[in-house]
């Protein structure tokens, strides 16, 4: 019996491309409060996974269900009403977009709302992930770090329940990378769930209440952040490895 604080439950999930096994009737949750790492070699299906949960890929197989309700056929774009957030690995921001306009574009798609709420809850996405000094920037003049940060705060506009992180650690220094685990941390504080794929592997260790290991369509392990990372079988699935050779403690 799942905890009642379970958001996001992924039961016995099916995914396959031509002959790769994404997944093989895999199961977890998200609770809420909590953040749970999926790690694993290139190639696993990470970020395949985590669009069938988002809803931008449908599952062969199994069922989904967040806060209690099942959405295994609903749209993207209902999810993210329901209140999925989601980030994507390469951040390609609107170049004539400001941040503050990125931010509310996420809102007045995902609520309805008057002008004046959907303008509060924009810039309270901004503040919330470091961008208040560049809320007039346009998105194409942003360095690395801030287009990560915009791609969390367009999940945030839509004030989700979960959200789901995609690489976001990746190409940053270890300055920026704290930067972001601070910012995860302190929405992980409020309540907000996360599913965060993650090669920077101290970002988890960091953050991670749980982690998992997808490799060849299964979950290899599942436990705390260290019990994962010594377990002989992630060990050997990561052999070879340079991401995770270099990033682990």
């Amino acid at each position: 019996m799942e905890s009642a604080s379970t958001l996001l439950e992924a039961r016995d999930i099916v995914k396959h491309i031509n002959s790769l096994v994404i997944a093989d009737g895999i199961s977890f949750s998200v609770p809420a409060g909590s953040v749970v790492g999926l790690i694993g070699p290139n190639g696993a299906g990470k970020t395949t996974l985590l669009g069938v949960l988002s809803g931008d890929v449908p599952c062969d197989g199994g069922t989904i269900v967040f806060d209690g309700r099942t959405i295994t056929k609903t749209s993207a774009s209902e999810r993210a009403r329901l209140g999925i957030g989601r980030t994507y690995q390469i951040p390609r921001p609107f170049n004539g977009l400001t941040v503050f306009e990125h931010a509310l574009l996420a809102v007045q798609q995902s609520k309805r709302v008057t002008r004046d709420e959907a303008n509060d809850l924009a810039v309270r996405a901004v503040e919330r992930c470091g961008l208040a000094k560049l809320i007039n920037v346009l998105g194409g003049d942003l360095r690395l770090l801030d287009r990560k940060r915009l791609e969390l705060a367009r999940a945030v506009a839509l004030d989700p329940k979960v959200i789901l992180l995609d690489e976001v650690a990746g190409g940053l220094n270890d300055f920026e990378v704290n930067e972001l685990i601070d910012i995860v941390n302190a929405l992980r504080d409020e309540g907000t769930g996360f599913l965060w794929v993650e090669h920077v592997v101290r970002a988890l260790t960091a953050t991670a209440d749980r982690v998992m290991c997808l490799f060849s369509g299964s979950l290899i392990a599942q436990g705390t952040p260290n019990e994962v990372l010594e377990h002989p079988a992630v060990i050997e699935s990561y052999f070879g490895s340079p991401a995770f050779m270099k990033e682990r403690p």
